[in-house]
């Protein structure tokens, strides 16, 4: 059309009027259809926008993998209530620790690795664990010694309390599992399970310094389970799964 007007500038001066009443009329049109600056350019959205971590905001913890928009962390557990006296314990080895950390609020024990999970397959993946839980029964896990974790980045290290069942009910719940996030593609968990209840967390691979301590730590632990046999042991009846900020309960039978 713009074309056609630059033709029309060369015909009568009539012809240059009504060319002047069509262009004002063709810049309403546009004026209308334009799209807003936020749409075109996307500057502010946070929903388009990158996400960078800052370690800082996190007391010096480093992403295991880039947050995505419609990528979920995911996690499978079994959620652990801790006893005062438990938690007291924790506190107290504190004292003993060679380097600097934190007591770990909210405790659990992992089932799986820590999942990057797609949006579109929540609802799947949710059923799915759904009805695994639904195939098994009710178990027992005893805490027993105290051993120390490094994540595979080596940019955490953890003080966990193990765990082990009678009957093997953990392991062959982590292998329904496994078979679960194969189907959507996901890591298995690691083939050198061992479970645990993590209480404590520095940063950096530190390993070496916590490992020479770990006997009297086991001491100290089976003291004092020996002298609360309640906190020894832990009634697992349900599966947690937490994905994104909303968290999952599965009852088993």
């Amino acid at each position: 059309m713009a074309g056609l007007h630059l033709i029309k500038t060369y015909s009568s001066d009539s012809d240059e009027d009504k060319y002047d009443e069509e262009k004002e009329d063709d810049d309403k049109i546009v004026n209308k259809l334009a799209l807003p600056a936020s749409i075109l350019s996307l500057k502010g959205d946070t929903c388009h926008e990158e996400v960078i971590d800052n370690p800082s905001d996190h007391d010096g913890r480093i992403r295991s993998f880039k947050h995505e928009r419609g990528n979920w962390a995911t996690l499978v557990y079994i959620d652990y209530t801790i006893s005062d006296c438990l938690r007291t314990w924790m506190k107290s080895v504190l004292n003993e620790l060679p380097i600097q950390g934190d007591i770990i609020s909210s405790l659990h024990i992992s089932l799986s690795r820590t999942l990057v999970l797609k949006f579109h397959w929540i609802e799947s993946f949710v059923e799915g664990l759904k009805l695994l839980c639904r195939g098994f029964h009710q178990f027992v896990v005893q805490l027993t010694d105290v051993k120390v974790y490094c994540n595979e980045e080596r940019t955490r290290t953890f003080l966990g309390i193990y765990c082990q069942d009678e009957d093997g009910t953990l392991k062959r719940l982590t292998e329904a599992i496994d078979c679960l996030l194969a189907e959507y593609q996901l890591p298995s968990f690691y083939k050198d399970i061992s479970y645990h209840i993590s209480f404590f967390w520095c940063l950096g691979d530190k390993q070496i310094y916590l490992k020479k301590i770990l006997p009297s730590l086991t001491c100290s632990l089976n003291k004092f389970l020996a002298e609360n046999m309640e906190d020894t042991y832990v009634h697992v009846k349900e599966i947690q799964c937490k994905i994104g900020n909303k968290c999952y309960s599965f009852e088993l039978k």
